[in-house]
């Protein structure tokens, strides 16, 4: 069977693991879109190199051989719960994140129902309008003929 430290270290590589690639896929997935964040900055080198530095920190972290004291150990634990907090904190911004996004998007879609019920409305009082201007005309020419037929009548 595994240790409890084994299973521990698997755990939290895979929690680690997991955010980024869950971070990297969300934003993959929205640019794909054409939507998604205008303006997503992508990582320089430089904090790329950063964060594969303190990954390979943190796997060093993960390792717990018998000779380390307890206040060693504690200390790494600290440090791992401070990384799993930060994880925690990041997927909550992009939960938060992604709400804003669905807000913003049911809005949008909202005020275009609206748009499209107001471009009918006034391609409707566009008709109306057309068939009011085509009665008066009718009435205008049947008044030309009256006022015609009694100018005639009357030479």
């Amino acid at each position: 069977m595994f240790s409890y430290q084994y299973w521990l270290r698997r755990l939290l590589l895979w929690l680690i693991d997991e955010k980024e690639n869950g971070t990297r896929q969300i934003a993959t997935e929205e640019d794909e879109d054409g939507e998604g964040y205008n303006n997503f900055e992508h990582p320089t080198e430089e904090e790329t190199n950063k964060r594969k530095g303190r990954r390979r920190h943190r796997e060093e972290d993960l390792n717990i051989d018998e000779e380390f004291t307890k206040e060693e150990i504690k200390e790494k634990f600290d440090l791992l719960k401070e990384a799993f907090d930060e994880l925690r904190d990041g997927l909550t911004k992009l939960e938060f994140e992604v709400e804003h996004l669905k807000d913003e998007k049911i809005e949008r879609e909202e005020e275009m129902r609206l748009q499209r019920v107001e471009l009918l409305k006034l391609i409707e009082f566009t008709k109306v309008l057309k068939q009011e201007r085509e009665g008066d005309k009718h009435i205008i020419k049947r008044q030309q003929e009256i006022i015609s037929a009694m100018t005639s009548e009357e030479d």
